[in-house]
Protein backbone atom coordinates (compact mmCIF):
# COMPACT_ATOMS: atom_id res chain seq x y z
CA UNK A 1 0.00 0.00 0.00
CA UNK A 2 1.36 3.59 -0.90
CA UNK A 3 2.32 6.30 1.57
CA UNK A 4 -0.41 8.09 0.11
CA UNK A 5 -3.29 5.69 0.77
CA UNK A 6 -2.07 5.03 4.20
CA UNK A 7 -2.16 8.73 5.19
CA UNK A 8 -5.82 8.57 3.87
CA UNK A 9 -6.93 6.06 5.68
CA UNK A 10 -5.38 7.22 9.31
CA UNK A 11 -7.37 10.59 8.05
CA UNK A 12 -10.88 8.44 7.70
CA UNK A 13 -10.16 6.60 11.36
CA UNK A 14 -9.28 10.04 13.15
CA UNK A 15 -12.08 11.79 11.88
CA UNK A 16 -14.37 8.53 12.85
CA UNK A 17 -12.61 9.22 16.33
CA UNK A 18 -13.14 12.52 16.49
CA UNK A 19 -17.15 11.96 15.33
CA UNK A 20 -17.81 9.22 18.56
CA UNK A 21 -15.84 11.63 20.76
CA UNK A 22 -18.42 14.39 20.23
CA UNK A 23 -21.14 12.06 19.83
CA UNK A 24 -20.00 10.36 23.80
CA UNK A 25 -19.97 14.64 24.49
CA UNK A 26 -23.01 15.19 23.54
CA UNK A 27 -24.94 12.39 25.30
CA UNK A 28 -22.96 13.12 28.52
CA UNK A 29 -24.13 16.84 28.41
CA UNK A 30 -28.31 15.57 27.64
CA UNK A 31 -27.82 13.15 30.53
CA UNK A 32 -26.23 16.08 33.08
CA UNK A 33 -29.22 18.19 32.09
CA UNK A 34 -31.72 15.85 32.60
CA UNK A 35 -30.60 15.47 36.11
CA UNK A 36 -30.44 18.64 37.12
CA UNK A 37 -33.99 18.87 35.99
CA UNK A 38 -35.38 15.86 37.93
CA UNK A 39 -33.62 17.69 41.09
CA UNK A 40 -34.23 21.15 40.69
CA UNK A 41 -37.14 23.08 42.00
CA UNK A 42 -38.98 25.42 40.23
CA UNK A 43 -36.94 29.24 39.78
CA UNK A 44 -33.12 29.52 39.36
CA UNK A 45 -30.43 27.26 41.02
CA UNK A 46 -29.05 30.54 43.16
CA UNK A 47 -32.94 31.42 44.21
CA UNK A 48 -32.92 27.72 45.45
CA UNK A 49 -29.78 27.68 46.96
CA UNK A 50 -30.61 31.02 48.95
CA UNK A 51 -33.92 29.48 50.28
CA UNK A 52 -32.28 26.22 51.15
CA UNK A 53 -29.44 28.11 53.28
CA UNK A 54 -31.85 30.03 55.00
CA UNK A 55 -34.57 27.59 55.72
CA UNK A 56 -31.54 25.37 57.76
CA UNK A 57 -31.13 29.02 60.00
CA UNK A 58 -32.61 27.93 63.57
CA UNK A 59 -36.37 29.37 63.92
CA UNK A 60 -36.10 30.77 59.99
CA UNK A 61 -38.74 27.93 59.18
CA UNK A 62 -41.23 28.79 61.68
CA UNK A 63 -41.22 32.95 61.12
CA UNK A 64 -41.32 31.92 57.23
CA UNK A 65 -44.12 29.89 57.54
CA UNK A 66 -46.23 33.25 59.30
CA UNK A 67 -45.31 35.20 57.04
CA UNK A 68 -46.96 32.94 54.21
CA UNK A 69 -50.03 32.25 55.93
CA UNK A 70 -50.65 36.46 57.73
CA UNK A 71 -53.61 37.78 55.68
CA UNK A 72 -54.51 41.37 55.85
CA UNK A 73 -57.61 41.86 57.74
CA UNK A 74 -60.27 43.88 55.76
CA UNK A 75 -62.98 45.59 57.12
CA UNK A 76 -65.95 46.56 55.22
CA UNK A 77 -67.91 49.86 55.75
CA UNK A 78 -70.60 50.23 57.03
CA UNK A 79 -73.87 50.27 55.02
CA UNK A 80 -75.96 52.10 57.70
CA UNK A 81 -75.18 56.16 57.61
CA UNK A 82 -74.37 57.34 61.04
CA UNK A 83 -74.44 60.32 62.55
CA UNK A 84 -70.89 61.52 64.43
CA UNK A 85 -70.63 63.57 67.24
CA UNK A 86 -67.41 65.10 66.96
CA UNK A 87 -65.41 66.47 69.91
CA UNK A 88 -61.87 67.68 70.03
CA UNK A 89 -59.90 67.92 73.48
CA UNK A 90 -57.17 69.42 74.16
CA UNK A 91 -54.82 67.69 76.78
CA UNK A 92 -51.71 69.65 77.88
CA UNK A 93 -48.38 67.62 77.40
CA UNK A 94 -49.20 65.01 74.90
CA UNK A 95 -46.91 65.09 71.52
CA UNK A 96 -49.39 62.82 69.88
CA UNK A 97 -53.12 62.75 68.15
CA UNK A 98 -55.11 60.33 69.09
CA UNK A 99 -59.09 59.41 68.21
CA UNK A 100 -61.38 57.69 69.99
CA UNK A 101 -64.90 56.56 69.54
CA UNK A 102 -67.66 56.64 72.28
CA UNK A 103 -70.76 54.43 71.79
CA UNK A 104 -73.56 54.42 74.84
CA UNK A 105 -77.23 53.81 75.06
CA UNK A 106 -77.78 51.68 72.55
CA UNK A 107 -80.51 50.24 74.31
CA UNK A 108 -80.67 46.72 72.47
CA UNK A 109 -83.51 44.63 72.60
CA UNK A 110 -83.55 40.48 71.12
CA UNK A 111 -86.35 39.22 72.94
CA UNK A 112 -89.64 38.86 71.11
CA UNK A 113 -91.39 35.69 72.48
CA UNK A 114 -91.75 34.65 76.48
CA UNK A 115 -88.78 33.09 77.27
CA UNK A 116 -86.75 32.20 80.90
CA UNK A 117 -85.50 35.83 81.25
CA UNK A 118 -88.85 37.07 80.12
CA UNK A 119 -91.97 36.61 82.05
CA UNK A 120 -95.39 36.44 79.89
CA UNK A 121 -96.72 39.44 81.97
CA UNK A 122 -93.60 41.51 81.23
CA UNK A 123 -94.15 40.70 77.16
CA UNK A 124 -96.00 43.77 76.27
CA UNK A 125 -93.46 45.56 78.15
CA UNK A 126 -90.49 44.57 76.26
CA UNK A 127 -92.41 44.69 73.01
CA UNK A 128 -93.02 48.21 73.76
CA UNK A 129 -89.12 49.33 74.95
CA UNK A 130 -88.36 47.31 71.60
CA UNK A 131 -90.47 49.75 69.78
CA UNK A 132 -89.21 52.70 71.29
CA UNK A 133 -85.69 52.58 70.54
CA UNK A 134 -84.96 52.68 67.10
CA UNK A 135 -83.75 54.59 64.78
CA UNK A 136 -85.23 57.83 62.66
CA UNK A 137 -85.44 55.55 59.70
CA UNK A 138 -86.63 52.51 61.28
CA UNK A 139 -83.38 50.52 62.89
CA UNK A 140 -83.53 48.59 66.20
CA UNK A 141 -80.88 47.72 68.29
CA UNK A 142 -80.78 44.07 67.38
CA UNK A 143 -79.83 45.16 63.75
CA UNK A 144 -77.89 48.43 64.43
CA UNK A 145 -75.17 46.27 65.99
CA UNK A 146 -73.66 45.12 63.72
CA UNK A 147 -73.62 48.26 61.72
CA UNK A 148 -72.38 49.99 65.17
CA UNK A 149 -69.09 46.73 65.18
CA UNK A 150 -68.47 47.61 61.01
CA UNK A 151 -68.03 51.35 61.88
CA UNK A 152 -65.68 50.98 64.76
CA UNK A 153 -63.53 48.90 62.62
CA UNK A 154 -63.66 50.99 59.42
CA UNK A 155 -62.83 53.91 61.23
CA UNK A 156 -59.08 52.22 62.42
CA UNK A 157 -59.91 53.91 65.59
CA UNK A 158 -56.47 53.99 68.32
CA UNK A 159 -59.16 52.63 71.12
CA UNK A 160 -63.35 52.46 71.66
CA UNK A 161 -65.38 53.25 74.72
CA UNK A 162 -68.41 51.61 74.97
CA UNK A 163 -69.98 54.47 77.69
CA UNK A 164 -73.16 52.12 79.08
CA UNK A 165 -76.63 50.70 78.25
CA UNK A 166 -75.63 49.01 75.21
CA UNK A 167 -78.16 46.63 76.59
CA UNK A 168 -81.57 47.57 77.42
CA UNK A 169 -81.64 44.91 79.98
CA UNK A 170 -79.88 41.98 81.03
CA UNK A 171 -80.62 38.86 79.33
CA UNK A 172 -79.40 35.46 77.69
CA UNK A 173 -80.24 36.74 74.31
CA UNK A 174 -79.37 40.30 74.30
CA UNK A 175 -75.67 39.08 75.88
CA UNK A 176 -75.62 36.80 73.20
CA UNK A 177 -75.19 38.91 70.34
CA UNK A 178 -73.21 41.30 72.45
CA UNK A 179 -70.89 38.60 72.40
CA UNK A 180 -70.91 37.77 69.15
CA UNK A 181 -70.68 40.82 67.56
CA UNK A 182 -67.51 42.09 70.03
CA UNK A 183 -65.89 39.02 69.24
CA UNK A 184 -65.95 40.80 65.28
CA UNK A 185 -64.38 44.00 66.92
CA UNK A 186 -60.31 44.35 65.64
CA UNK A 187 -58.41 42.72 68.44
CA UNK A 188 -55.43 45.38 67.84
CA UNK A 189 -57.74 48.24 69.22
CA UNK A 190 -58.30 48.58 73.24
CA UNK A 191 -61.53 48.30 74.40
CA UNK A 192 -63.16 50.43 77.40
CA UNK A 193 -66.30 48.87 78.37
CA UNK A 194 -68.30 50.60 81.62
CA UNK A 195 -71.85 49.29 81.94
CA UNK A 196 -74.66 50.81 83.72
CA UNK A 197 -77.79 49.85 85.07
CA UNK A 198 -79.77 48.66 81.59
CA UNK A 199 -76.41 46.55 81.20
CA UNK A 200 -77.10 44.68 84.84
CA UNK A 201 -80.92 45.17 84.89
CA UNK A 202 -82.25 41.92 85.02
CA UNK A 203 -86.18 43.62 85.55
CA UNK A 204 -88.40 40.84 83.75
CA UNK A 205 -86.87 37.41 84.32
CA UNK A 206 -88.73 37.21 87.47
CA UNK A 207 -87.37 36.04 90.96
CA UNK A 208 -85.75 33.75 89.30
CA UNK A 209 -82.79 35.51 87.64
CA UNK A 210 -81.12 38.07 89.78
CA UNK A 211 -78.32 40.64 89.63
CA UNK A 212 -75.78 38.19 90.65
CA UNK A 213 -76.60 36.50 87.27
CA UNK A 214 -76.27 39.35 85.30
CA UNK A 215 -72.97 40.37 86.97
CA UNK A 216 -71.76 36.70 86.48
CA UNK A 217 -73.27 36.94 82.68
CA UNK A 218 -70.69 40.03 82.19
CA UNK A 219 -68.03 38.57 83.54
CA UNK A 220 -67.94 36.24 80.33
CA UNK A 221 -67.53 38.75 78.09
CA UNK A 222 -63.91 39.38 76.45
CA UNK A 223 -63.34 42.11 78.83
CA UNK A 224 -64.40 40.07 82.01
CA UNK A 225 -66.14 42.70 83.38
CA UNK A 226 -63.21 43.53 86.16
CA UNK A 227 -62.98 46.72 87.65
CA UNK A 228 -59.68 46.84 87.69
CA UNK A 229 -59.14 47.12 83.99
CA UNK A 230 -61.26 50.05 83.53
CA UNK A 231 -59.22 52.39 81.85
CA UNK A 232 -57.60 52.99 78.77
CA UNK A 233 -53.70 54.16 78.87
CA UNK A 234 -52.25 55.74 75.45
CA UNK A 235 -49.00 56.25 77.38
CA UNK A 236 -49.68 60.28 77.70
CA UNK A 237 -52.42 60.28 78.95
CA UNK A 238 -55.06 57.62 81.03
CA UNK A 239 -58.60 57.54 80.47
CA UNK A 240 -60.48 56.22 83.31
CA UNK A 241 -63.82 53.93 83.28
CA UNK A 242 -66.22 54.53 86.20
CA UNK A 243 -68.20 51.20 86.52
CA UNK A 244 -71.83 51.38 87.39
CA UNK A 245 -72.28 54.92 87.60
CA UNK A 246 -76.08 55.00 87.98
CA UNK A 247 -75.25 54.12 92.19
CA UNK A 248 -72.96 55.44 94.95
CA UNK A 249 -69.59 54.07 94.89
CA UNK A 250 -68.50 51.44 96.94
CA UNK A 251 -65.30 51.74 98.99
CA UNK A 252 -63.83 48.69 97.06
CA UNK A 253 -64.27 50.40 93.67
CA UNK A 254 -63.42 54.30 94.85
CA UNK A 255 -60.21 52.31 96.57
CA UNK A 256 -59.53 50.98 92.64
CA UNK A 257 -59.83 54.24 91.14
CA UNK A 258 -58.10 56.14 93.87
CA UNK A 259 -54.77 53.88 92.99
CA UNK A 260 -55.32 54.78 89.53
CA UNK A 261 -55.41 58.50 89.82
CA UNK A 262 -52.51 58.43 92.51
CA UNK A 263 -50.73 56.46 89.78
CA UNK A 264 -51.90 58.63 86.56
CA UNK A 265 -50.53 61.74 88.33
CA UNK A 266 -47.31 59.81 89.67
CA UNK A 267 -46.71 59.34 86.19
CA UNK A 268 -47.67 63.02 85.04
CA UNK A 269 -49.79 61.59 83.66
CA UNK A 270 -53.57 63.80 82.13
CA UNK A 271 -56.71 62.12 83.04
CA UNK A 272 -59.98 61.40 81.04
CA UNK A 273 -62.98 60.52 82.52
CA UNK A 274 -65.54 58.28 81.17
CA UNK A 275 -68.76 57.59 82.73
CA UNK A 276 -72.01 57.05 82.34
CA UNK A 277 -73.92 59.61 84.41
CA UNK A 278 -72.95 62.68 84.48
CA UNK A 279 -71.59 65.30 86.82
CA UNK A 280 -73.25 68.48 88.27
CA UNK A 281 -70.95 71.47 86.73
CA UNK A 282 -70.08 73.97 90.11
CA UNK A 283 -70.32 76.85 87.58
CA UNK A 284 -73.31 75.82 85.84
CA UNK A 285 -74.61 79.70 85.25
CA UNK A 286 -71.43 80.53 83.18
CA UNK A 287 -72.57 77.44 80.48
CA UNK A 288 -74.20 78.66 77.49
CA UNK A 289 -76.64 76.21 77.68
CA UNK A 290 -76.81 74.77 81.43
CA UNK A 291 -77.02 71.39 82.59
CA UNK A 292 -79.83 71.70 84.77
CA UNK A 293 -81.90 73.13 81.78
CA UNK A 294 -81.17 70.45 79.33
CA UNK A 295 -81.78 68.05 82.23
CA UNK A 296 -85.20 69.60 83.00
CA UNK A 297 -85.76 70.15 78.85
CA UNK A 298 -85.00 65.91 77.87
CA UNK A 299 -85.88 64.02 81.24
CA UNK A 300 -88.00 66.80 83.38
CA UNK A 301 -85.73 66.24 86.46
CA UNK A 302 -82.56 66.14 87.43
CA UNK A 303 -80.47 63.54 85.55
CA UNK A 304 -76.82 63.49 86.81
CA UNK A 305 -75.32 63.43 90.09
CA UNK A 306 -75.66 65.90 92.35
CA UNK A 307 -79.29 66.32 93.06
CA UNK A 308 -82.80 65.01 92.17
CA UNK A 309 -81.87 60.66 92.81
CA UNK A 310 -78.37 61.26 92.58
CA UNK A 311 -77.15 62.45 95.51
CA UNK A 312 -74.16 61.52 96.16
CA UNK A 313 -72.72 59.71 99.45
CA UNK A 314 -69.12 60.27 101.27
CA UNK A 315 -67.57 57.71 99.09
CA UNK A 316 -68.43 59.00 95.65
CA UNK A 317 -68.36 63.00 97.01
CA UNK A 318 -64.48 61.78 97.66
CA UNK A 319 -64.13 60.45 93.78
CA UNK A 320 -66.61 63.70 92.78
CA UNK A 321 -63.69 65.82 94.73
CA UNK A 322 -61.15 64.23 92.74
CA UNK A 323 -62.68 66.16 89.56
CA UNK A 324 -63.98 69.28 91.29
CA UNK A 325 -60.59 70.63 93.30
CA UNK A 326 -58.32 73.34 91.29
CA UNK A 327 -55.41 70.70 91.76
CA UNK A 328 -57.11 68.16 89.65
CA UNK A 329 -55.38 65.93 86.73
CA UNK A 330 -58.23 65.73 85.32
CA UNK A 331 -59.09 67.19 81.98
CA UNK A 332 -62.16 66.20 80.82
CA UNK A 333 -65.53 64.15 81.83
CA UNK A 334 -66.98 62.26 79.05
CA UNK A 335 -70.60 60.84 79.55
CA UNK A 336 -74.33 59.57 78.15
CA UNK A 337 -77.49 58.29 80.03
CA UNK A 338 -79.24 62.03 78.85
CA UNK A 339 -80.27 60.49 75.64
CA UNK A 340 -79.46 64.13 74.41
CA UNK A 341 -76.32 66.09 73.55
CA UNK A 342 -74.49 68.44 76.07
CA UNK A 343 -71.43 70.36 76.18
CA UNK A 344 -69.82 72.77 79.32
CA UNK A 345 -67.82 73.21 81.86
CA UNK A 346 -67.76 71.67 85.27
CA UNK A 347 -65.24 74.07 86.90
CA UNK A 348 -62.88 75.94 85.04
CA UNK A 349 -60.25 73.54 84.37
CA UNK A 350 -62.39 70.58 83.69
CA UNK A 351 -65.53 70.34 80.75
CA UNK A 352 -67.96 67.60 80.44
CA UNK A 353 -69.43 65.88 77.51
CA UNK A 354 -72.94 64.70 77.27
CA UNK A 355 -73.20 62.03 73.76
CA UNK A 356 -76.25 61.44 72.18
CA UNK A 357 -77.63 57.83 72.27
CA UNK A 358 -76.97 55.61 69.53
CA UNK A 359 -80.16 54.43 69.54
CA UNK A 360 -80.57 57.40 67.08
CA UNK A 361 -77.91 56.37 65.20
CA UNK A 362 -75.03 58.54 66.74
CA UNK A 363 -71.60 57.65 67.62
CA UNK A 364 -69.23 60.02 69.14
CA UNK A 365 -65.71 60.83 67.63
CA UNK A 366 -63.05 61.85 69.76
CA UNK A 367 -60.26 63.24 68.85
CA UNK A 368 -57.60 64.14 71.87
CA UNK A 369 -54.72 66.83 70.36
CA UNK A 370 -52.18 68.50 72.59
CA UNK A 371 -52.83 71.38 73.76
CA UNK A 372 -52.95 74.70 71.57
CA UNK A 373 -53.60 72.34 68.56
CA UNK A 374 -57.73 72.14 69.16
CA UNK A 375 -59.62 73.41 66.06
Amino acid sequence: MSKKNKNRILAIVLVLLILILLVEIMIWIQGVRKNQKEHEEPGSTEVSSTVEETSSEPGTEEESSEISTTEEVYYPAPSYSFQTEELVVEVPGILEEYTVAWVSDLHMVTDHEVSDDILAEDLDAVRARYDFFQTADGVHGEDLLSQVIDFLNYGEFDGIIFGGDMLDYCSASNLALLEAEFARLDKNVPVLYIRADHDYGFWYGGDGFTEADAENMHRELADGDDLSGKYLDFGEFVILGINRSTKDMFPAQYSILDEMFARAESEGKPVIVATHVPYASKIDDSNEVTLYDRSMEIRNKIYYWGGGNYVPNNVTTNFLDKIYREDTNVVQVLAGHLHAGWDGKLTEQVRQHIFEPAYLGSIGIIRFVPKGEGD
